[in-house]
């Protein structure tokens, strides 16, 4: 076996080791995996995805591409759940080293560099605590977006052109990030064009298919939605109170934090020295990607977490070319007898300001996962309340609920086609945030709600520490009453 590959094969184990090491610290999913978790588990009992789910906020539709679940249905089959919840998807996002590594290679020529950036690839922070322990779709998301560029770089190769449309059919039926892609290489050929480098034949029918191809194929699998809510479906149908949390403009602060220090600094110069001093096609490839993301979202078209990630890799991308420059620069000058020295201090600032910020992210992350107490309440409420029940959480508890209690529930994280997200959001905030029992009964009598859970995860993304009227036990009656409580609503309000 070659030293490169050992090397790789290291650095592969590290990453995946320290994933592994947070995934097992909860024995539950993040919120945002019990949807995925809830299609796998009835494509895996019926082999068709639910597309109408009559337990969603009282009965609704859904659209999305079933892809993802069907991979991982299909998974499910040989492998035990522990498995294919947990280490599946961590594999799936610490795989990026391997593609890090192939597109550094053909970036810098040189291995060393290579080696150093697929391991700085293995913590971006955001990337990292995004998907440790929430079988995000991200996870396998990002590495074939990057194995889909790595094509790119030598798309006059009939082999990697053969595998490029093969990744891209699948990934433009996986997620709709596919525009993403596209918008990248558009931007490429503008800047190409415009810098007078001339693109081969290939290059450029390759572009225009794969733009035509994705726009049709994502118009087919969500035309309804396009229908339903015109411009509101690029921002999900989001609710209005919830638009500023998901869709932001970036900022350095955020981005120093997320993306971390070296890729961040090193990564932007790289970008502005190709941009106006130098000219490299294969580096202007990955400079209209980092100006996709960033005006994606700049003008709030791309959720953060999701740009930040993308961002994250490009932007290490980007560092393996300034660290090749720079390192033939020391081996010229006065301080190549350092250069050993060199190393370690750069080494020594990446834990600094990216191992350390990973794992803090991550920390971070797991204190928001669901707790044992609160999977109990949802199994006390499964066997003690009545099947047609409706259960009152949080918006990013709503498929936690439904997979544990299998009630129906009021609101969560899945907006699309439902008809008055903002008024429901409204409403949900009202009940926990009210001092009026008054108000907070009538609203529970709107949505015909039976319980109300709580937990410190309910209060946080409320910013609350209590729920004012909640101790008068003739109107909610505590029949889970630990550190998570469960209240039976029992007051009607009469309207004549």
């Amino acid at each position: 076996m070659e030293r490169q590959t050992k090397i790789l094969i290291l650095i592969f184990i590290i990453a995946l080791s320290f994933r592994l090491f947070f995934a097992f610290q909860s024995p539950n999913l993040d919120y945002s995996a019990y949807f995925n978790n809830i299609q796998i588990d009835h494509i895996s009992k019926t082999g068709l995805p639910m597309f109408h789910d009559p337990l969603s906020q009282g009965g609704r539709d859904f659209i999305f591409s079933p892809l993802f679940h069907y991979i991982f249905a299909g998974i499910l089959l040989l492998l035990p759940d522990i498995l294919v919840l947990k280490i599946i998807p961590n594999i799936l996002a610490s795989s990026l080293i391997f593609i890090v590594f192939l597109i550094s290679k053909k970036l810098t020529k040189d291995i060393n560099v290579s080696l150093l950036t697929s391991f700085v690839s293995a913590f971006i922070p955001i990337f990292f605590a995004e998907t440790i322990n929430s079988l995000s779709i991200y996870s396998l998301v990002i590495p074939l977006i990057f194995l889909i560029v790595y094509l790119f770089l030598d798309i006059n190769k009939k082999k990697n052109l053969i595998f490029f449309i093969i990744f891209l059919f699948f990934f433009t039926f996986l997620h709709p990030s596919s525009f993403l892609l596209i918008f990248g290489l558009l931007v490429y050929l503008l800047i190409t064009k415009l810098e007078n480098i001339r693109q081969s034949r290939a290059e450029i029918e390759i572009i225009l298919f794969s733009t035509f191809f994705v726009l049709w194929a994502q118009f087919l699998i969500y035309k309804n939605a396009f229908l339903a809510h015109g411009p509101l479906m690029i921002w999900q149908n989001l609710p209005a109170g919830m638009l500023s949390k998901f869709f932001v403009q970036i900022n350095i602060t955020s981005a120093l934090v997320n993306i971390g220090f070296i890729p961040l600094i090193y990564g932007v110069y790289t970008t502005y020295r190709y941009t106006f001093r130098e000219k490299d096609k294969d580096m202007y490839l990955i400079i209209s990607l980092v100006l996709s993301a960033s005006i994606l979202l700049w003008l709030k078209l791309l959720e953060l977490k999701i740009g930040l990630s993308f961002l994250g890799v490009l932007l290490v991308l980007l560092f393996a070319k300034f660290y090749k420059s720079n390192l033939v620069s020391i081996k010229k000058s006065k301080f190549s007898m350092y250069t050993k020295q060199l190393f370690v201090l750069f080494i020594l600032l990446f834990i600094i300001t990216s191992v350390i910020p990973s794992y803090t992210a991550a920390r971070e992350k797991i204190n928001s996962y669901p707790s044992k107490e609160e999977t109990e309440a949802m199994l006390w409420l499964k066997e003690n309340s009545d099947m047609n029940s409706t259960v009152l959480g949080s918006v990013a508890q709503g498929f936690f609920i439904e997979n544990f209690a299998e009630r129906t529930t009021v609101i969560d994280s899945n907006f699309l086609l439902t008809k008055t997200p903002s008024q429901t959001y409204f409403d949900v905030e009202r009940i926990y945030k009210t001092q009026y029992k008054t108000e907070a009964v009538t609203l529970l009598n709107k949505y015909n709600i039976d319980y109300i859970f709580v937990s410190k995860n309910t209060l946080n993304e409320f910013n609350i520490q209590e729920i004012k009227y909640i101790s008068d036990e003739e109107c909610f009656i505590p029949v889970f009453d630990k550190d998570v409580k469960i209240y039976k609503s029992a007051c009607i309000i009469e309207t004549k």
